[in-house]
């Protein structure tokens, strides 16, 4: 358990605000805010659950999904327990939506009997696993903020990069804490509706927005991705709403379509049809986005990185696997990767 960096203390001696999420959560003592892992323990916020991994796996950086950084190598992914959304269609809620006790003692207690892992540990565990970055991931990075600025830090002395899953609703100031440590992060824009957002995920669209907007802004890697879910965001007018937000803020930000598969709460859903994420990835590409890609789907091309400027195939790729690559690195730019027929710059990290 370790005191947070990010809080406000409020005028009465009852209540600290939070401010590494937008929820910006009051909290009481003796209570938890929204994620139930930031608590209020006599006036000053700790992190309950700091320290403690229930994932960890060695991923192929596309696995993120990351198509335009450090293609082809490792990422060495944990995750702490807990979220600050309530995901109705979670895919690890095993991990994410467990830990809901109202009783602060019991997650106290839960919580103190789990092993830590220090922040070294993890780093160490990435080079051995010979990965080029770690990535924090599965839940949210929101839950287990601080302790991935501790893992963060450690990670760029030894030379690796980092990199965010998120669903971006971070604030201002949680956003900035990151900036210098925060190499990539892949984005969730789940809806364009905010409705959608609250009544799916218990968030607000708007806070998303911002947060990829001033991600983009601080330097980060960017790439996005949208889970197509039938009579929610499947529709033409919403797609096209998303492609144009991702447009305002750079048309060469990768956008990943994925296909929704019931789980969790949502077992009733219906799995999204091939031809939906074909329609959303033509939307995409009528919007004016240059790097579109369809996942949790095999559909053969739709994987695939062309050149923007002559359409030439530089990535070819089939699931997590690349089988081609023509993307050739700028000289003396680390970030920077070129079109190996006509000299286009890519957008990413090669």
């Amino acid at each position: 358990m370790n005191a947070i960096r990010l809080y406000r203390k409020l005028e009465s001696d009852d209540f600290v605000q939070c401010l590494i999420c937008a929820h910006k959560c009051k909290i009481k003592k003796g209570m938890t805010g929204v994620c139930k892992t930031i608590a209020n323990v006599d006036g000053i916020l700790y992190s309950i659950n700091y320290g403690i991994i229930v994932a960890k796996s060695v991923d192929p950086v596309e696995k993120k999904p990351l198509f335009h950084f450090l293609p082809g190598t490792g990422s060495y992914s944990i995750a702490s327990p807990g979220c600050n959304f309530r995901c109705l269609g979670c895919q690890n809620a095993d991990i994410s939506q467990t830990y809901r006790d109202e009783n602060l003692g019991s997650y106290l207690e839960y919580f103190n009997g789990m092993q830590k892992t220090p922040p070294e540990d993890v780093v160490e565990n990435a080079l051995k696993a010979n990965c080029k970055s770690i990535s924090y991931t599965y839940t949210d990075p929101a839950v287990f903020f601080d302790y991935s600025l501790d893992v963060m830090e450690i990670a760029h002395k030894k030379g690796l990069k980092n990199i965010f899953v998120t669903n971006g609703y971070y604030t201002e100031e949680s956003i900035n804490a990151a900036k210098g440590l925060l190499d990539a992060a892949n984005v969730d824009i789940k809806f364009f509706n905010d409705t959608s957002y609250r009544r799916i995920c218990g968030g607000r669209l708007e806070p998303v927005l911002e947060s990829v907007e001033l991600f983009h802004k601080n330097g980060v890697h960017l790439e996005l991705t949208t889970l197509l879910i039938d009579e929610y965001n499947n529709n033409d007018e919403e797609i096209k709403k998303i492609a144009d937000f991702i447009v305002s803020v750079d048309k060469n930000l990768p956008w990943h379509i994925s296909r929704f598969f019931p789980l969790y709460k949502m077992q009733d859903g219906r799995v999204t049809e091939e031809k939906t994420i074909i329609n959303a990835y033509n939307i995409g590409k009528a919007a004016g986005l240059n790097y579109i890609y369809a996942g949790n789907i095999r559909l053969d091309g739709y994987e695939d990185t062309h050149c923007p400027s002559c359409g030439k195939l530089l990535i070819k790729r089939r699931g997590y696997n690349i089988l081609e690559n023509n993307v050739i690195k700028a000289s003396g730019a680390e970030s920077e990767g070129k079109c190996k027929f006509c000299g286009y710059k890519i957008y990413g990290m090669f």
